[in-house]
Parts: C-alpha cells; sequence; structure tokens
C-alpha cells in the first residue's frame, strides 16, 4: 500500500478533534435540555443542534477538503482522480448515509417530544440508543471496507468517489 492513503489513524484522531468543537453545544444541550423548558426553545434547538455537525463537515470538506481535526491530522479528501477538490455534490454524498440516520433520529424525536409534551431525558435515551447502534453498524461497515482496499477508501468515499490522502507537512494547504 502506498503509504499516502494510511490515513485511518489520521482520520481516527481528526474526527476526535472535531467532535471538541461541538463540546459547546454539549454544553448548552446540559443547561437547555430540561422537561421544563419550552417547546417552542426545545425544538428549534433540537433542530440546530442534530443539523450543525453535518453543516460544518459539508461545508469544511466542499471548501477546504479537510474539517479542522483533518487539517491538524494532516490528511485531506480529494476526487478520487487525485486531481482536484470536493464538489459541494461530493461532500454530500460522503455524509449522506450518517445525515439520513440523524435526519430520522431528529425527526422521531421531535415526533416524540411533541407528543408528550416536553423533553423527556428517559425517552430521548431509549430512541436515541436503538438508533445508535444503527450508526454504530454503519461505522463498522465504514472501517471493514476502509480497511480491505489498497487506497483505504471508506464505503462513503466509495458513495462520492473521494479518496483521502496524507498530505505534506512541508507542503502548503491548497483547496
Amino acid at each position: 500500500m502506498n503509504e499516502k492513503y494510511n490515513t485511518f489513524w489520521g482520520r481516527f484522531f481528526a474526527g476526535l478533534l472535531d467532535g471538541l468543537v461541538f463540546i459547546p453545544f454539549i454544553i448548552i444541550d446540559i443547561f437547555l435540555l430540561k422537561p421544563e423548558r419550552e417547546l417552542i426553545i426545545v425544538i428549534p434547538w433540537l433542530i440546530f443542534n442534530y443539523s450543525i455537525y453535518f453543516v460544518y463537515a459539508i461545508y469544511f470538506h466542499w471548501k477546504f477538503g479537510q474539517t479542522l481535526g483533518k487539517m491538524i491530522m494532516k490528511v485531506k479528501i480529494l476526487d478520487v482522480s487525485e486531481n482536484e477538490g470536493l464538489s459541494f455534490l461530493q461532500a454530500f454524498l460522503r455524509d449522506s448515509v450518517s445525515l439520513i440516520i440523524q435526519m430520522y433520529l431528529l425527526f422521531r424525536l421531535v415526533v416524540l417530544v411533541v407528543e408528550i409534551g416536553y423533553y423527556d431525558k428517559i425517552a430521548v435515551q431509549d430512541l436515541t440508543l436503538t438508533l445508535g447502534y444503527i450508526g454504530l453498524g454503519w461505522f463498522i461497515i465504514e472501517v471493514i471496507t476502509m480497511l480491505t482496499n489498497d487506497k483505504r477508501r471508506a464505503l462513503h468515499d466509495f458513495i462520492a468517489r473521494t479518496v483521502v490522502i496524507k498530505i505534506d507537512r512541508t507542503m502548503p494547504n491548497k483547496s
């Protein structure tokens, strides 16, 4: 395998670093999502909070080929030709399966909150746990796919016709 495709750990740690970007939203969740909070506040917050990661990931992948975490870890996403960056469609397609799972969860969550009339952490935990298993299944498929081909392309890379490469630490970070 060509060393430039050896990106598993870079991608892994990039994901952890990108998670740090969203810590402020987790803190806001703790204070905002309470049973006594008005639904007029809870529902827009849920929609925003469940969508923001995808706005972040799709935008950064489209504009820069990297999220902040990938920039730090020196990995970049390119079109499968490796001659150009991603189109908006490719950036969208890379996250499309996770986005569908997340939007389904959001829809079910909003319906649940409206039906019971308040934000109930226990009911929400049951719903998110079930869909979390679906997300875990998708992640496992992604890792297996990535580890079984020479260019270390995960299933979402095949869907979007992209490839992730290590970038030379001395080369300028071009879009």
